[in-house]
């Protein structure tokens, strides 16, 4: 594909992978240079084809929530990109299902947020390199389900390297038991071991394990030392949590400000222990 179709394909990826997203965040990760119209143009077109539609959003502005319709579900299941690189637990709930319409958004805002930087640091981190919700085996029976799977190439030239993350919305209002449930799940990924008990299982399929970033949304300027306070608390609970964010790099910023300063802005507070705020690649 080129041109135009081409960027069809990819938005309507975009929108199979995080079942909703504004016309802002398609513009964010598929504008290029062209204005914010152009893409309001191209979405005017998908719906008119019967391809994607729309929802309102009740908050000021009204803006508009973009998602698949089932034709446009059915197109876009044909494309490689489509497909998840893990088969879905047997039994598990959709996206669209197990999350609100307000937790899909902000994942959306959360790459957005990480392609926007990436591309004026000079780094690479593609409309593809997040991938919403993916399920990863953690012993047994157990699943481990972050909000989204990070890939990110820092560097220049010869010093460029591959980094990931796994990327957790959590709103501290809600109270912290939930998090701390998924970081026990992400211990047992974490400690679980390889093939007749030599290693980590992780190791193979990384070369490190990925760092853990905490996104805290609703959370006012104010609050976020102490919602910070509060995650270091449960994981000290969990002796599995806290020897993981000994050795893996782990931090939380407010959604607000990773979005407005970027993630590579001193916006991050360590988990595992009360040092400065830093970048998220300084954790």
């Amino acid at each position: 594909m080129h041109g135009d179709l081409e960027t069809d394909h990819d938005v309507l990826v975009t929108l199979h992978r995080f079942t909703l997203a504004t016309a802002e965040q398609l513009h964010q990760l598929h504008g290029g240079t062209a204005g914010i119209k152009q893409t309001q143009k191209r979405m005017a077109r998908l719906q008119a084809e019967g391809l994607a539609e729309f929802v309102t959003l009740p908050q000021a502005g009204r803006a508009k929530a973009w998602h698949l319709t089932a034709a446009g579900s059915a197109v876009t299941a044909t494309f490689p990109e489509a497909l998840r690189p893990a088969a879905p637990v047997p039994g598990s709930e959709k996206p669209a299902v197990r999350h609100g319409r307000e937790h899909l958004l902000d994942v959306g805002r959360i790459h957005a947020a990480f392609v926007t930087d990436a591309r004026e640091r000079g780094e690479a981190c593609g409309p593809l390199d997040l991938l919403p919700h993916p399920e990863l085996p953690a012993g047994g029976a157990e699943v481990y389900r972050p909000a989204a799977h990070l890939a990110y190439t820092a560097g220049q030239g010869d010093e460029r390297h591959r980094l990931r993350a796994f990327v957790e919305r959590h709103r501290p209002g809600a109270g912290a038991e939930e998090t701390a449930a998924q970081l026990a799940a992400c211990a047992r990924v974490w400690e679980q071991a390889g093939p007749d008990d030599r290693g980590r299982a992780w190791e193979r399929r990384w070369r490190s394990f990925p760092r853990l970033l905490v996104v805290l949304v609703g959370t006012a300027a104010a609050r976020v030392r102490g919602a910070v306070a509060d995650l270091r608390l449960a994981a000290e609970e969990n002796p599995a949590v806290a020897e993981m964010l000994a050795a893996v790099p782990a931090g939380a910023a407010r959604l607000e400000d990773l979005v407005q300063r970027g993630p590579s802005a001193p916006v991050w507070h360590p988990l595992s222990s009360s040092g400065r705020a830093c970048g998220w690649t300084e954790l």
